[in-house]
C-alpha cells in the first residue's frame, strides 16, 4: 500500500548501492532517504511507503553527521541535478561506503576465498569528467543539462563542477552556437580529447547553421549529426585509442588509466595463449592483449571510424555481433580459449555465462560497473568450476555511489 506525506524523524546508519542513506522507522523498516549522511538524524517526508521498504526526502536535518559536508554546486544543493549523489558526503565516508557495498555485494565470494583489495582512487574529488551526454528541450524556452533526481525534468546546466576544463570550454560553445538551433528534444554528447580538443555529437533535430557554427570553432575536433560528419569522426585518447562522443569512454582519463592497468596485472602473461573478449566497446582493453597468440573481440556496436583497421594491425578478429550470437557461433566451432576477458552493461552476463563455461578458459577477468549483478555472475561461475581469487575496487566517479571492479578467476583443477 502507497501512502504519502507522513513525517517521522531518522538516523541514518548506512549509504546503499544507489547513494541514498539507509535508516529503519520504529517498525524496523527500511527507509531510503537521499542527500543523507551516515551519522545524519533527520526529519524527513514518507514519498512511498510499502511493506518492505519506504522512500523518503530531508526535510530537516535535526543532527547533522561530521561526515556531511558542504556541497559544491548549487543544482545539488536545491535538488534540482541528478548527475551526483555525494557531493554532500566527505571524502572518507565515500570510501567507506564504496568498500562496504563491495563486502555487501560479494559476501559470499569473499567467504568462498575472494580477496577484496583497497579502494584505488585514481581521480581527483572534482573536475575529473571528460566525456557527458546531456539532454535538450527546446519546444519553449530551450534547456540543456541534466535530468532532476528521479524526474525527466532537464535542469538547465552551463557549469558543473565535475567536468574538467576543456570539457566545460566545450559545453560553453554548444550553449553559446548548438542550443538556440536546436529543434524539439534530444541529446547531446562531449568527449574531451586528449590533445585538448572536445568532439561533439547531436543525437536530435538541429538547425544545419548551429551545427556548422560550432564545428568551425578551433577547440571543437568533430560535430556528428546524424550521417553528416564535420570535421573528425573520432579523436584519440590515452594509449593511442580513438573513440568518438558517440561511442562509449571511460568517464576519467585518469581513472581509465588505472583500470587498464588494473585489468592488465589480472590478465597476466598472455604470450601463447588464446583470448576471447567480450563486450569489446570501442577497443579499450583490446590493445591491451597484442602479447596474445590469437584474440577474438565481439561488440555488436558499430567501430569508430579507424578503429578496425587499426585491430587488424593487431591480428585481432573482430566481430561485430551482439555477444549471445558471438558465443553461439564460437561455441559451434567447439572454440576454446585460455583467457576471458568480458566488461559487460550493468545488467551483468547471465546470458552468456554457461557459454564462458564452455570455452574452458583458465582465467576469467571480470570487469563490472554492478556489484550485484557481479556477484550472480560469479556465482554462476562458481557453480561451473571456477574461484575468484581478487577483486580491486576501483573509484572512477567521485561524488557518486558508482565503483567500478576488476574480479580475476581461475579454474578449478577437477
Amino acid at each position: 500500500m502507497k501512502r504519502r506525506n507522513r513525517r517521522i524523524a531518522l538516523d541514518i546508519t548506512g549509504l546503499a548501492a544507489g547513494g541514498d542513506g539507509v535508516g529503519r522507522d520504529e517498525t524496523g523498516r527500511v527507509t531510503f532517504v537521499p542527500r543523507s549522511v551516515t551519522g545524519d538524524r533527520v526529519l524527513v517526508q514518507l514519498d512511498d511507503e510499502r511493506k518492505q521498504f519506504a522512500r523518503a526526502h530531508v526535510v530537516e536535518v535535526l543532527e547533522a553527521s561530521p561526515e556531511r559536508v558542504e556541497a559544491s554546486c548549487e543544482h545539488f544543493k536545491t535538488g534540482a541535478c541528478g548527475g551526483c549523489q555525494w557531493q554532500h558526503v566527505a571524502a572518507g565516508a565515500q570510501r567507506s561506503a564504496k568498500e562496504e557495498i563491495v563486502d555487501s555485494g560479494l559476501r559470499r565470494a569473499m567467504e568462498a576465498g575472494l580477496v577484496r583489495e583497497a579502494l584505488l582512487e585514481p581521480c581527483e574529488p572534482l573536475g575529473w569528467r571528460r566525456r557527458a551526454r546531456l539532454s535538450y528541450w527546446a519546444r519553449g524556452p530551450r534547456v540543456l543539462g541534466f535530468f532532476a533526481p528521479r524526474s525527466q525534468k532537464i535542469t538547465d546546466i552551463a557549469k558543473c563542477p565535475q567536468f574538467a576544463p576543456g570539457l566545460q570550454r566545450g559545453l560553453e560553445l554548444v550553449r553559446r552556437h548548438l542550443l538556440p538551433g536546436l529543434v524539439d528534444r534530444g541529446e547531446i554528447e562531449l568527449l574531451l580529447a586528449e590533445d585538448g580538443k572536445v568532439h561533439v555529437s547531436v543525437n536530435g533535430p538541429a538547425e544545419t547553421r548551429a551545427v556548422q557554427e560550432l564545428a568551425d570553432e578551433e577547440l571543437i575536433a568533430g560535430v556528428i549529426h546524424g550521417d553528416t560528419v564535420l570535421g573528425a569522426g573520432h579523436v584519440e585518447l590515452e594509449f593511442g585509442t580513438l573513440a568518438s562522443s558517440n561511442s562509449f569512454a571511460q568517464a576519467s582519463r585518469a581513472g581509465n588509466v588505472a583500470l587498464c592497468e588494473q585489468v592488465s596485472a589480472a590478465l597476466g602473461d598472455l604470450q601463447g595463449k588464446r583470448v576471447l573478449e567480450l563486450y569489446a566497446g570501442s577497443g579499450n582493453f583490446t590493445r591491451l592483449l597484442d602479447k596474445a597468440r590469437g584474440v577474438y573481440a565481439v561488440e555488436q556496436s558499430e567501430l569508430p571510424a579507424g578503429v578496425e583497421a587499426a585491430m587488424s594491425e593487431q591480428r585481432i578478429h573482430w566481430m561485430q555481433e551482439n555477444v549471445i550470437d558471438g558465443c553461439a557461433m564460437l561455441a559451434a566451432e567447439s572454440a576454446r580459449f585460455d583467457v576471458v576477458l568480458l566488461d559487460p552493461p550493468r545488467t551483468g552476463a547471465k546470458e552468456i555465462m554457461e557459454a564462458v563455461i564452455g570455452f574452458a578458459p583458465q582465467t576469467i577477468v571480470y570487469v563490472s560497473c554492478d556489484v550485484a549483478t557481479l556477484a550472480r555472475d560469479l556465482e554462476t561461475l562458481r557453480a561451473g568450476g571456477y574461484q575468484a581469487e581478487s577483486a580491486q575496487p576501483i573509484d572512477l566517479m567521485p561524488q557518486t555511489s558508482q565503483v567500478e571492479l576488476v574480479v580475476r578467476l581461475t579454474r578449478q583443477a577437477q
